[in-house]
């Protein structure tokens, strides 16, 4: 026994003196790598040690941390599209500057065989599902984000010799000494395969400002993974070079081999590019690929255009975790806003991300997740500095806490947070006036029947309460003569506006057949409300209403309630109620009517603060359904129908050949009623050359179709910059199909106003081309229509419609 202790206490303690004396072979060295030129940290820069096949590379703050067992006697640095550096003799902590070389990659003929990089990406694009982190099925991690907004300031440094300019000097002393805007957070992830997830965010800071909506800026620029057949960089689609087919449109270059002491690991570097005259939505960069699961270890990515509005960068960092999986670590955006001047300077914003805690065995609800994707709680803006030290994992910069300081102050002195929501608002179509905000969608509009409309419209604000809202509106029309007017008052009976009580009256004008769901909205910047412009028959109309707008389920939107309404023709039309070949005209008519409506979209996000809640949108279709009851008697209703009305949109992108827009349109009455009731053909035709309304029929004239049952297609698809892509000149071609067919039971009760119907069907194609001129915010494009079919005229040239086209960036 006693010699049994002896051995086993040789063997411990031989054991702890390995551990002792292996851990005192151990060598580190630490340091950061940026260019020297412009000092920016450069990521994923290749390290060796000793000329051997140990090292690593820098994460994407430049910053390394490599561990020998041997003395480090020289690190070599070797990047794309810089001068290799060899340093020797080595610090413990070496700071290191790289020079660029200043070309593009290039294609080069490979001399005989197969290039060696397609053999690498074609194993990547095979293991795409397994190494995808969206295939998952549970994770949840805790995240740090950061983002700061500057400016170059070596753009802003005159040349010897030539006059300095006093308005550059000031913004280069401030931008030395601090950035011109910051944004931290700190959210806790939780996602559930495939697709759902949800960040809760903790805690927010930013500069000058306490509305924490903004945080949501730095997690929406870039895609949370590399694997995906488009990658999503601030909006935009791009092909990525990692998918199927890739080789045929990209050209690939093996750049470099990064050795790894552990077994099977090693990193291929390599650089893509879109080929010479292949016009695609591509994107150019470097991708690390490993053989350990050929997986991404590192992407950087850039669109291969270069953008007028926006310069976009992307850098993802990816580790091998408990031997099971590869997951991003590390994410950087960095943002040029090219349309943008600070002197002969752009603003740019860089946003990063670091992960940790990152659990992948923790089972999830998905209800628990739920379609909230950001949630903000209650005290996210209310952190100290303390939480913040604690959870930074490193500390601010000089000039990170200059920013705080100097924003923060200048931001109680000018209200910035106040003016952040007015500016908010005035997106939204009201403008804050304190406890008072003016809609803007009351001030002007025009309709070929009413002409040039002006009114005001006055409503309470949040800021006098959150809960009830009062208000009103006046309006003159120059073309009709009229004054319109009405009120309204609603409450918000839940927190983040899921359920409101609308009371309204209105004195005003409908469109006659017109279609109106429960949600719509009169946004005067809404492309779909253009085709109020040439509508010519209206209804002068007196309308009391009770509405209840709330949400039910996950993806269903609901609004239910009452009408009172008493419509009159503003044109020449009389409603035959007779029978028994005794004709009885009216031209008046009430309409007591009971409505229900839902809105379902499948797959919708939100992100919600503590007050309100904003939809993200989906990428599925969206249906929209709506039932109307008139019954007799009913408020003093005279008439007996039913009606339901139904509304598809679904957009969809198809790589190399663009995004799709499919609206379908439908009505249904059963029974004969006064022409207000009905449904025409959404007609948008009107004398000259104006603007192309989406969703209506730009060749039909808006009266001209009336119809009880009635159905329509509208398809556009919009090429983008997929056919012609020059270097000043960049239109984006669409095609533009429409078609529907209608029936409209006893046409003869509906006397004096000229009309048809659409037993035939009806049918129009054309062409646009968008975005000839463009703006920061805006493009000026033209579109050319035919109509076709049973309808069209015996005249070619008649047949035809032009149109301008009119979008925005927002």
């Amino acid at each position: 026994m006693k010699s049994f202790f002896n051995f086993r206490f040789f063997i411990i303690l031989t054991l702890f003196f390995s551990a002792v004396l292996s851990h005192a072979q151990e060598y580190r060295v630490s340091g950061r790598v940026n260019d020297s030129a412009s000092a920016e940290p450069l990521a994923f820069v290749n390290i060796v040690i000793n000329e051997g096949r140990q090292g690593g590379v820098t994460d994407i703050d430049g910053r390394y941390s490599l561990v020998s067992h041997e003395p480090v006697r020289s690190l070599r640095f070797s990047y794309v599209g810089y001068r290799p550096l060899l340093l020797s003799p080595v610090n413990e902590k070496a700071q290191v500057k790289m020079v660029s070389l200043g070309f593009e990659l290039s294609e080069v003929l490979i001399a005989a065989g197969e290039n060696p990089a397609h053999r690498i990406i074609r194993n990547a694009v095979a293991n795409r599902k397994i190494n995808d982190p969206e295939n998952i099925p549970y994770y949840t991690y805790t995240s740090y984000d950061k983002m700061y907004f500057t400016a170059d300031a070596d753009s802003l440094r005159r040349d010897e010799g030539l006059p300095a300019d006093s308005s550059e000097i000031r913004l280069l002393k401030i931008l030395e000494r601090q950035h011109l805007f910051l944004i931290e957070s700190l959210a806790e992830h939780q996602y559930i395969a495939p697709g759902r997830s949800k960040d809760r965010v903790i805690a927010t800071r930013i500069s000058g400002l306490k509305d924490p909506l903004f945080v949501f800026l730095i997690s929406s620029m870039q895609s949370n993974s590399f694997y995906g057949d488009l990658i999503n960089i601030a909006g935009a689609n791009y092909i990525n070079p990692v998918s199927r087919g890739s080789e045929q449109r990209y050209f690939f270059s093996l750049q470099d081999t990064i050795y790894s002491d552990t077994p099977g690991d090693t990193t291929f570097v390599i650089a893509y590019k879109p080929r010479a005259n292949r016009n695609f939505d591509g994107l150019k960069g470097l991708v690390y690929i490993s053989n350990n699961g050929w997986a991404i270890r590192n992407v950087i990515a850039e669109p291969a255009r270069p953008d007028e509005k926006l310069g976009i960068r992307i850098r993802q960092m990816y580790e091998f975790l408990n031997g099971r999986y590869w997951f991003p670590v590390q994410l950087e955006t960095e943002i040029t806003f090219n349309n943008l001047a600070m002197s002969r300077s752009r603003p740019v914003g860089i946003g990063k991300s670091y992960r940790r805690d990152i659990v992948f065995d923790t089972v999830l609800s998905r209800r628990e997740v739920g379609n909230i994707a950001v949630e903000l709680t209650p005290d996210a803006a209310d952190r100290d500095e303390a939480f913040w030290f604690f959870h930074r994992g490193d500390s601010l910069s000089l000039k990170e806490r200059n920013t705080y300081q100097t924003i923060d102050s200048l931001g109680r002195v000018h209200r910035l947070d106040q003016k952040a929501k007015g500016f908010a608002a005035l997106i939204s179509g009201r403008l804050p006036l304190g406890y008072a905000e003016i809609d803007l969608n009351r001030l002007a509009r025009y309709s070929k029947y009413e002409g040039l409309y002006a009114g005001i419209g006055l409503y309470t604000s949040n800021r006098l309460s959150r809960v009830v809202k009062v208000g009103g509106y006046w309006g003159y029309g120059f073309g009709d003569q009229q004054a319109k007017y009405g009120g309204e008052l609603s409450f918000r009976l839940q927190r983040h506006g899921n359920a409101i009580l609308n009371l309204s009256y209105a004195d005003d004008l409908e469109e006659s057949a017109g279609t109106v769901f429960f949600d719509d909205n009169n946004q005067s910047l809404n492309a779909l409300n253009y085709r109020r412009f040439y509508i010519d028959r209206m209804e002068l109309t007196e309308k009391y209403r009770a509405m209840l707008d709330f949400r039910v389920l996950r993806y269903i939107r609901m609004g239910a309630g009452v009408v009172r309404e008493y419509k009159r023709p503003g044109f020449d039309y009389a409603f035959d109620r007779g029978s028994d070949d005794i004709g009885v005209l009216t031209r008046d008519h009430i309409f007591g009517k009971i409505t229900a409506g839902l809105r379902f979209a499948w797959g919708e996000k939100f992100i919600r603060d503590k007050d309100s809640q904003l939809s993200l949108g989906t990428t599925y279709p969206i249906l929209w359904l709506q039932y109307t009851a008139s019954r007799k008697g009913f408020l003093d209703g005279q008439f007996d129908y039913n009606r339901l009305d139904l509304r598809l949109k679904w957009t969809f992108y198809t790589r190399f050949i663009g995004n799709t827009v499919v609206w379908l349109a439908g009505s249904y009455i059963d029974k004969t009623v006064p022409g207000s009731e009905l449904a025409n053909g959404r007609g948008s035709s009107g004398n000259g050359f104006s603007l192309f309304s989406p969703v209506s029929f730009s060749t039909m004239r808006p009266g001209e179709f009336l119809n009880d049952r009635f159905g329509a297609v509208f398809i556009t698809h919009n090429f983008g910059k997929l056919l012609f892509r020059s270097a000043h000149f960049e239109p984006e071609p669409a095609l533009i199909f429409n078609a529907g067919i209608g029936s409209l039971s006893h046409p003869e009760k509906h006397r004096f106003a000229q009309f048809n119907t659409m037993e035939k069907g009806y049918a129009e194609a054309g062409f646009a081309l968008n975005n000839i001129i463009k703006s920061s915010f805006s493009g000026i494009g033209v579109a050319l229509l035919y109509r076709g079919g049973a309808y069209s005229y015996d005249r070619f040239g008649k047949n035809i419609m032009g149109r301008l086209t009119l979008n925005y960036s927002f």
